[in-house]
């Protein structure tokens, strides 16, 4: 018990290549076949998100994906989930910062009436004014409540202060409540037409499926779906300067939630493998050094870790943790010390192995199911990736030394740049900070709204 097992040898990444075809509206299909299942996984990937949402419409993306199955073709919302329910399916759609996406999960025997629901969905939405206002009511009560989320405040706050308003990633996705009350039913609509577009999306297929079959069944569902012109995406501003502290205050919180913020890099940087593995020996998995030290040694903390978001344009890393109020300050130290640390303390082979092993075993998962390898050929469609991309990723960190981890840490962790954004009990945890040497905070409502000091 006192000895851990050695880690073996990784085992061979063998995913199955898809099969490639274009209908005839300009619909880019990938086609996996696999029969461990009797089910078919179906995403459709649109390339865009909430990044297209524009500063007075925040939340327009997601509130279209939201719309998009409240009744379509013949069918009301009630008949929708009625009849997906008598097929066995599950159909959902949703929005993110550089995407929309449309997820179906049906039996094979159900897949061509599913497929067609999907169908109408997309094509033939009703998009009604009832419908919207009764889903706009649901959302503004979840934006309100979300003021009373901890974890969702520091996250908002959290982009708000690292890109900054002109920027996209800095609005959130679900919008704000100010934008999503503006946005009427024509926006919607025209959100639709402008982007859901066979020309602007690639459709993945994977499971149990008739493989002379698909190409004739999925022209007759889609088929009539007619392409139109697409916009690229607008430049990326620059990160804005940051803040060193950040308060939200929430009196007699119980907990303080902690989050460091730098800018990172795109989900097409060649340095993403090594950072991953980077992350992973850092804050990325149970055994990191983050955790090790705020869980396991110091009690302040349930879980501590940290992660990249590697998108479209350049994103931020973030270490992270929820802490008891009382020791929120010496949280704040311990994290600094180990984003010191992990650029001058040498990463050992025992970290890079288990890194490496986590993060092979992370592939494998996303590619075990119909369901996973329909995700994963979708984001690679999104973002323009090699369809071998899971095989040069894992080659990829094959190759990486403790000297490349040691120069990324230096170039992307910063801890004496970093803006510390805190969510928590300002009467109780500031002379603390203050007492580390940190500036006056910059005080913001849960919203992400600068307050006066």
């Amino acid at each position: 018990m006192a000895q851990p097992p050695p880690v073996g040898p990784l085992p061979r990444l063998e995913p199955t290549r898809p099969t490639r075809f274009v209908l005839s509206n300009g619909l880019e299909v990938l086609a996996v076949r696999r029969e461990v299942a009797p089910l078919v996984a179906v995403n459709v990937m649109f390339r865009v998100g909430s990044d297209a949402d524009g500063p007075e419409l925040v939340g327009l993306g997601s509130s279209t994906a939201d719309l998009l199955d409240e009744g379509a073709g013949a069918r009301d919302p009630l008949q929708m989930a009625e009849d997906l329910e008598q097929l066995g399916a599950d159909l959902w759609l949703g929005c993110g910062r550089d995407g929309s996406q449309l997820s179906l999960q049906v039996p094979r025997k159900g897949f061509e009436a599913g497929l067609a629901m999907a169908a109408d969905v997309l094509l033939r939405p009703r998009l009604g004014a009832d419908d919207w206002a009764r889903v706009r009511h649901d959302r503004l009560t979840g934006l309100a409540q979300r003021r009373d989320q901890a974890e969702a405040v520091a996250s908002l706050v959290s982009d708000r202060v690292l890109y900054g308003d002109a920027h996209p990633y800095g609005r959130s996705s679900e919008g704000f409540e100010r934008t999503v009350a503006r946005i009427e039913i024509d926006d919607i609509r025209r959100f639709h037409a402008t982007h859901y577009r066979p020309n602007n999306a690639a459709l993945v297929v994977a499971g149990d499926f008739d493989e002379a079959e698909l190409q004739r069944q999925l022209e007759a569902a889609l088929g009539a779906w007619a392409p139109g012109p697409t916009t690229a995406p607008a430049p990326s501003p620059p990160f804005p300067a940051r803040p060193r502290l950040v308060l939200v205050d929430r009196p007699a919180a119980p907990q303080s939630i902690v989050r460091i913020l730098s800018p990172g890099t795109d989900r097409l940087s060649p340095d993403r493998p090594a950072l991953s593995m980077l992350n992973a020996v850092l804050g990325g998995s149970f055994t990191s050094r983050l955790n090790f030290n705020l869980r396991e040694q110091k009690g302040y903390t349930y879980g501590a870790g940290s992660s990249f978001s590697f998108l479209r344009r350049p994103g931020g890393f973030a270490a992270r943790a929820a802490v008891f109020t009382e020791v929120t300050a010496a949280a704040v130290t311990e994290f600094l010390v180990e984003l010191r640390a992990v650029r001058e303390r040498p990463f050992t082979d025992d970290e890079r192995t288990k890194a490496r092993a986590m993060l092979l075993d992370r592939v494998a998962e996303g590619l075990a199911t119909s369901g996973g390898i329909s995700a994963t050929f979708a984001e690679l469609s999104l973002y323009g990736l090699p369809l071998d991309e899971p095989e040069r990723f894992i080659a990829a960190l094959e190759r990486v030394t403790a000297a490349d981890l040691l120069a990324l840490a230096r170039k992307y962790i910063d801890p004496e740049g970093a803006c510390i954004v805190i969510v928590g009990d300002r009467a109780a945890i500031e002379p603390g900070l203050r007492a580390l040497g940190l500036p006056a905070p910059e005080l913001r409502d849960a919203d992400g709204e600068r307050l006066s000091s």
